[in-house]
């Protein structure tokens, strides 16, 4: 038995459900009083948001329907129900094809602790294969899932398929949203890192405020979160960009965030673990974030390292570095000590003894410095011949071969045409140019008001208490 729905009137849909109930197909008719009229859809029960997101084509017209319908304050409960019969509207709507209405009830059903532990099959096929023309009009919601998968005990197992919807969300890869640093939080407060590192492998190159409303705060965190990320995975190239590109972030007036202050502090001790030093930040960011280090703890650990009384200053300052969680940070700072003195001995000599680089470097355990010596030559960290106990060091020659000069100049060129872009987008922006004639009519030095107060920025801060290296 085939059956088919040709007949609609200009103010009522005519819509049929077919349910299985046992060895027989039991067909409902009903009438249903949807508005046609796209600026006066009207959404009464479960059962009208079920059929506008099957029937309702206009994804503008559904997000406006539904925005309406969640005003009434049952709303949530009836998206969070069932239809007729105990059927699941989740397996009537399909995440592709029907976005939205995917998106309004599995959020509701998620308003509930420990919920996501029997929706993670919904959830899954959801983050898979939303659309994401559909969730540009709905940013408030998709907004309001991400938070409520966050209070969820089950998060771990959420963070592959969290991972998928970030990289489908935006209608572009590269476009930031604030579903970005929600993401990058999760990851950091359950100690998931790997599964933070394909989203962060996309570069953020654009926003749009219209579509994905975000703050000045949401950038901070991102690149704040990112840090984490690679700081926890030892990639300290990365997570010193991310920390520069919070530091160097546009401050109001003279008063930096918080966020960027502990920034900068974790910036210090990444520089000792990749430079051996301190290196000079750009000339945009405000001079006092070199001051407050170079007046600091940090700045006496800097101004020691690598080869002054570095225990001693660790031990004194202990109580600073653990208020700001970044003693995990301070031990691989320390760690990585004798293999920056070892580094500076190739300025000076062309070969020593094993017995003499121990004393240089005060370590007295053979094998322990054979073993960083061996490891500082497969790395690259020194370029030198260990045969015995002489260590030879040999003048590095940069080897450069053609298809990486032009791999470079491919790389240079497409940051040039994302940044004269950005430069497009900022010379556009009313709310910049704005703040840039009343930077520069007052005098102040600051290029933005960052959003919320100092209480909201201190909030974040509790929420990552325990991490390893925070």
């Amino acid at each position: 038995m085939a059956f088919s729905l040709s007949i609609f009137h200009h103010t009522n849909a005519l819509v049929w459900f077919m349910n299985v109930s046992h060895d027989y197909f039991k067909v409902r008719w009903r009438v249903v009083s949807i508005v046609f009229d796209h600026s006066n859809m009207s959404l009464t029960n479960l059962e009208d948001v079920v059929t506008a997101a099957t029937t309702v084509t206009d994804s503008a017209v559904l997000a406006n329907a539904l925005r309406n319908f969640l005003k009434r304050d049952v709303a949530e409960h009836l998206l969070a129900s069932s239809l007729p019969d105990d059927v699941d509207p989740l397996a009537i709507l399909n995440p592709t094809t029907n976005t939205l209405g995917y998106l309004y009830v599995l959020t509701a059903r998620l308003e509930q602790p420990g919920a996501a532990i029997q929706l993670a099959p919904q959830i899954y096929a959801f983050c898979e294969g939303c659309s994401s023309t559909p969730l540009a009009y709905v940013s408030e919601r998709v907004n309001t899932f991400v938070n409520r998968l966050m209070r969820q005990p089950n998060l771990p197992e959420l963070l592959e398929a969290l991972a998928k919807f970030v990289q489908r969300y935006p209608h572009k890869r590269d476009v930031f949203t604030m579903v970005h640093m929600v993401f990058l939080h999760a990851c950091v407060v359950t100690r998931q890192y790997q599964v933070a590192l394909p989203v962060l492998s996309v570069p953020m190159g654009s926003i749009d405020k219209t579509i994905y409303p975000i703050n000045y705060l949401d950038n901070l965190l991102y690149h704040y979160f990112g840090a984490f990320v690679y700081i926890a995975l030892k990639r300290w190239p990365q997570a010193e960009e991310f920390l520069e590109m919070v530091v160097a972030a546009p401050i109001a007036s003279s008063i930096p965030s918080a966020i960027q202050m502990e920034a900068m502090k974790k910036l210090a001790l990444v520089q000792l673990i990749r430079h051996g030093t301190l290196k000079s930040l750009p000339r945009y960011v405000p001079q006092m974030f070199t001051k407050s280090i170079k007046q600091s703890p940090y700045g006496q650990l800097a101004k020691a390292y690598p080869a002054g009384n570095l225990i001693q200053i660790a031990e004194k300052e202990a109580k600073v570095f653990t208020q700001d969680f970044n003693f995990g940070l301070l031990r691989e700072v320390l760690d990585h000590a004798p293999r920056w003195k070892l580094r500076t001995l190739t300025k000076t000599y062309l070969t020593l003894s094993m017995s003499e680089i121990g004393k240089e470097i005060g370590m007295e355990d053979g094998k322990v410095l054979r073993a960083l010596v061996e490891d500082m030559i497969r790395v690259g960290e020194i370029t030198a011949i260990l045969e015995n106990d002489t260590l030879t060091f040999i003048d590095e020659k940069p080897d450069f071969r053609p298809e990486d000069v032009e791999k470079a100049l491919a790389e240079a060129q497409r940051q040039c045409e994302r940044l004269a872009l950005l430069d497009q987008q900022i010379g556009r922006s009313k709310e910049f140019l704005q703040k840039a004639l009343k930077e520069r009519d007052s005098g102040g030095g600051g290029a933005w008001a960052g959003h919320g107060g100092m209480d909201e920025e201190l909030l974040w801060a509790e929420d990552l208490q325990g991490e390893g290296y925070v």
